[in-house]
């Protein structure tokens, strides 16, 4: 395996079509989580014409005229969950906001049923283990576990259909192409697994240091959207949670910095180091990925995190964190820089 670091050369091989995301251009049997050909068909693991016939699909229910439905069910999630925190005291925003809301979100979005999003939660968190192969074993059930709650949901859609994304992919169309019922299963687990763990890290990285550093001045923007946003999309930049984007596999030798890395070998482009060389100040950030894999749902990650700085400073207009930032306990997670706490204190 190779790391690649540095902002230049990451964000030039995250576009590079030299670099394929599919498991069939490894020189080396890589076969990551081994996932099953239901799950494996997703636009992570694919690459080339078929991921630009995937994605074409899929991408129709993220576009625009779609943002003011997902914004209203944003909205509504994370109300009743800032809602339900205390008015005063400490007030634990990890277990309380941050880890619920994608799932509720992502749950809403996708159509799955209520009661069972915690079922989806648990599924997905074996996936980002530092050390998979101490838990192949986990893995392998909750792979299993997530493959069939996809595929029940699916079917209930295909028999009763609605206005959520799994409705409207069983209903997209580009002529007479259509996604498989393994495309399908796959979208739905790319989307939960993209959407759950890496926006929870994102969610609490950026209310941190919205508390820390910019507290006064996000509450003079609290009335202007506009700004307000472009101030939290700063905060998204600074704060980078991402470590690693998804391993890729050269087409043809490839060269970086002198050094030769050899066709098909695993390569793993180090977003956190780009985010955090001195060559990439001032320049576009990489939270969300660039060129063909660019995040398919980062519009509805950052609307998350908007909605949940604006609500959650709204409701305390004091707030103070209870720790040094250093002494934070970390996710257990090599994919993510991300909280494993985040405990605030306010008094009104």
């Amino acid at each position: 395996m190779w790391i690649v670091t540095g902002y230049d050369v990451v964000t030039r091989l995250l576009a590079d079509p030299v670099m394929s995301a599919a498991k069939a251009d490894s020189t080396t049997g890589f076969r990551g989580q081994n996932l099953p050909p239901a799950l494996d068909a997703n636009l992570l693991n694919i690459d080339g014409d078929q991921h630009r016939r995937v994605r074409k699909l899929a991408a129709e229910a993220f576009a625009p005229p779609n943002h003011p439905a997902h914004r209203q069910v944003v909205e509504d999630a994370v109300q009743e969950l800032v809602d339900a925190l205390p008015i005063e005291g400490d007030i634990d925003l990890m277990s309380g906001l941050c880890e619920p809301l994608p799932p509720r979100v992502i749950g809403t979005l996708l159509g799955l049923p209520e009661d069972r999003l915690d079922e989806f939660r648990d599924a997905a968190r074996p996936m980002f283990a530092v050390d998979t192969s101490q838990q192949g074993a986990a893995i392998q059930e909750s792979l299993g576990k997530m493959l069939m709650l996809v595929a029940g949901v699916i079917a209930e859609k295909r028999a009763d259909p609605g206005t959520d994304l799994i409705s409207h992919w069983l209903e997209a169309r580009d002529g007479q192409d259509r996604l498989s019922e393994n495309e399908l299963i796959s979208l739905a687990f790319a989307v939960i697994i993209g959407g759950f763990e890496n926006v929870t890290s994102l969610v609490a990285a950026v209310l941190d240091e919205l508390v820390r550093a910019q507290n006064a001045a996000a509450r003079r923007l609290l009335d202007s959207e506009e700004e307000f946003s472009r101030l939290i999309r700063d905060l998204i930049g600074q704060v980078a949670p991402v470590n690693y984007a998804l391993r890729r596999f050269p087409l043809a030798d490839l060269e970086v910095n002198g050094v030769t890395i050899p066709r098909g070998h695993t390569v793993i482009l180090s977003l956190r180091s780009a985010h955090l060389d001195p060559a990439g100040i001032g320049r576009p950030d990489v939270v969300f990925g660039r060129g063909r894999h660019f995040c398919i749902g980062a519009a509805l990650a950052e609307m998350q995190v908007v909605t949940a700085a604006k609500m959650v400073l709204r409701k305390y207009p004091k707030l103070d964190p209870i720790k040094p930032q250093q002494q934070y306990r970390l996710r257990p997670s090599w994919f993510t820089y991300g909280f494993a706490e985040l405990t605030m204190t306010t008094t009104h």
